[in-house]
């Protein structure tokens, strides 16, 4: 399906909870089981190649739109990655390529706060470049077969950490206003780096995502605050809810990445969050046995159903990514399926195809 007939039931996801509407349901798989991709990407030549060249980025997305099938209400959101946050590096925060991802917090520039810190935007930066130039090409390549996401900036306060370091901890006790200060300084340039991408990927005319693949017809953008695994409630209404609230309010629409059991404490002060629309949960691994034992994620364990309730309760969605395909049905089976989106991936094609056709009988409205 285009990614444009989909739109119509992303506005439904926007839209106010309402008893009823069903489950969300995002089914991603091989396009078929041969297996035998039908684009095959070659690696990058370089760490450069990698994360900086615009072709490479074309290539790359390329290769997904031909090699996945995108079922149901899952999307082919092109994810312009260029690691979580990097909105510091291009803030002054020194930066390291590594094949998996992209650090910048290694060794935090703000060694004090006299004189007080002041924030730029480098748009000459190499980062910031890069970052362009992906976006451009990647929305001029698209051609309305999949949308183009904001780059991952980051979370205001994590970003702050990234350029102050651990000594950002104490910080919160000894300088608390100069600390709100330079959060400040930091929503302004957030805001303003985040309005210049909404003019380059606004015209594609395929929506907007982020980092998580939620389309949406307007802006909207997945807030955060790791950090907050470290402060206590009391801080986190201090020092985080303000800026949550600001970046929210003024892009209109927004998520909150709630990474894993450490943040279940602030929980309910970001349910009273008006712009907030969804809480997308992170749980804890488990192990899964065997020759080729790897972590998965247990989305349906009883802390993960709660904050599902909790979450539903106060009138908001839930969002689950990477769902293993066995917890899928425990997952709606306990909580209902009203305003639940889940993202899964089967390793078949008719996996999915088999999930689908039970989704649309039982799930899906």
């Amino acid at each position: 399906m285009d990614i444009n007939k989909k739109r119509e039931r992303y506005q439904r996801f926007w839209a106010p909870l309402t008893k009823g509407e069903g489950a969300y349901l995002g089914v991603v798989s091989p396009v078929d089981d041969s297996g035998a991709p039908p684009y095959i990407l070659e690696r990058p030549s370089s760490l450069e190649e990698r994360w900086l060249s615009a072709d490479y980025s074309v290539r790359r997305a390329e290769a997904s739109e031909r090699n996945l099938f995108w079922g149901l209400d899952a999307v082919h959101s092109e994810f312009v990655n260029f690691g979580p946050g990097v909105h510091a590096a291009i803030l002054g925060a020194p930066y390291t390529l590594q094949m998996d991802s992209v650090w910048f917090d290694l060794e935090p520039p703000i060694h004090g706060w006299d004189p007080a810190p002041r924030f730029v935007t480098d748009r000459n930066h190499p980062l910031y470049l890069a970052i362009e130039a992906q976006t451009r090409a990647l929305c001029a390549a698209s051609k309305g077969r999949y949308a183009v996401s904001y780059t991952d900036l980051g979370g205001v306060m994590d970003v702050l950490f990234s350029l102050r370091g651990e000594e950002l901890l104490a910080d919160l006790i000894e300088y608390p206003e100069l600390v709100i200060n330079a959060q400040q300084q930091l929503d302004r340039e957030f805001l303003t780096y985040y309005n210049e991408l909404t003019g380059i990927i606004g015209p594609s005319g395929c929506g907007y995502t982020g980092w998580i693949p939620v389309l949406s017809d307007q802006p909207w953008y997945p807030v955060q605050c790791d950090l907050s695994v470290m402060i206590s409630p009391a801080m986190f209404e201090r020092f985080v809810m303000p800026s949550l609230d600001l970046i929210t309010s003024t892009i209109g629409r927004g998520m909150y990445h709630l990474d894993g059991p450490e943040q279940i404490k602030h929980l309910d002060m970001l349910l009273s969050l008006e712009h907030v629309h969804a809480i997308q949960w992170v749980p804890l691994p488990i192990a899964r046995g065997g020759a080729n034992r790897r972590a998965i994620q247990d989305f349906a364990d009883d802390m993960s159903l709660n904050v599902y309730r909790r979450t539903l309760a106060a009138g908001k969605k839930v969002v689950l990514l990477m769902v293993n395909p066995d917890q899928v049905s425990r997952i709606f089976d306990a909580v209902g399926t009203d305003g639940v989106f889940i993202i899964s991936v089967c390793p078949k094609r008719a996996q999915a195809d088999e999930m689908i056709a039970h989704a649309l009988k039982h799930w899906v409205k």
